[in-house]
C-alpha cells in the first residue's frame, strides 16, 4: 500500500511539475512574441537621425550626406544601403564604401578613399590615383607632396571618374610607386616626369629641374 501510495504521490508531482512547465513555456512564448512585436513596429517608425561618415579626408561630410540622397519619410529600416552606397561611389575619391544601420537612428558609413600618385597635367589640372582612375584638382585638407606627369594627349577627353590606360601613364605610375616604396628622399627627389607617346619617360629633378634619368620603352 505505501509503495501505491508513493506511486500516486510521484506522478502528481510529476504532473505538477508538467504543468508548471508549460506554464513558464507559455509565458515566455508571449512574452518573445511581445518583444518582436515591439521591435517591428518601433522600426517601423523610426527615422534616421543621425549620419556618422569615417575615413574622410578629402571628401566633406557634407559632400556625402548630400550623395546620399535620403529619401524623406522612409524609416531607417526601409532605406536601401545598396542604393546608397552606388549613390556615395560617384565621387570618384571614393574608393569603398560601407553603409550600416547603427540602432538606434544612425546610419554609419565607413569610406576609403583613393590617394593621388601624382598630378596630371593636361588641359587642365587634375589629380590621378595610382590605379590609373582621374580625380578633381580640388583644394582639400590633405597637402600632396607628388610629381606631376606631363606630356599626356590633351586631344583626348579626360573625365573625373575614368580609368586611363595608356601604357606611358600606367609606367609612369608604377615608377612614382616603386620610388615611394624604394625611400621617401628617392620619390621626393622627382619633380615630374614627361610622357613622349610611346618614346622614353623623362624624369626631372625637384632640386635642379634638369633630367636625371630616361626610361626607353622595351617591346616584349
Amino acid at each position: 500500500m505505501e509503495n501505491e501510495q508513493l506511486k500516486i504521490d510521484n506522478e502528481e508531482q510529476q504532473s505538477t511539475h508538467g504543468k508548471r512547465v508549460y506554464v513558464y513555456f507559455t509565458v515566455l512564448t508571449v512574452l518573445v512574441l511581445a518583444v518582436f512585436g515591439v521591435k517591428a513596429k518601433w522600426q517601423n517608425h523610426v527615422s534616421v537621425r543621425q549620419v556618422s561618415v569615417e575615413g574622410i579626408s578629402v571628401v566633406s561630410k557634407e559632400e556625402v550626406v548630400r550623395l546620399m540622397n535620403l529619401p524623406t519619410n522612409v524609416p531607417m529600416y526601409e532605406l536601401d544601403l545598396t542604393a546608397i552606397q552606388r549613390n556615395i561611389l560617384t565621387n570618384s575619391f571614393v574608393e569603398h564604401v560601407t553603409v550600416q544601420r547603427d540602432a538606434p537612428s544612425t546610419l554609419r558609413i565607413v569610406i576609403q578613399e583613393r590617394k593621388p600618385a601624382a598630378i596630371l597635367a593636361a588641359n587642365e589640372l587634375y589629380y590621378i590615383a595610382g590605379d590609373g582612375t582621374v580625380l578633381p584638382y580640388i583644394a582639400s585638407s590633405e597637402t600632396y607632396d607628388i610629381p606631376v606627369i606631363s606630356g599626356i594627349d590633351s586631344l583626348n577627353t579626360i573625365k573625373t571618374g575614368q580609368k586611363l590606360i595608356s601604357t606611358d601613364l600606367q609606367e609612369a605610375l608604377e615608377i612614382i610607386t616603386a620610388s615611394k616604396l624604394t625611400s621617401e628622399n628617392l620619390f621626393h627627389s622627382i619633380s615630374e616626369i614627361h610622357l613622349r607617346k610611346g618614346h622614353d619617360l623623362i624624369l626631372y629633378s625637384f632640386e635642379t629641374g634638369a633630367p636625371i634619368i630616361s626610361f626607353a620603352q622595351m617591346d616584349f
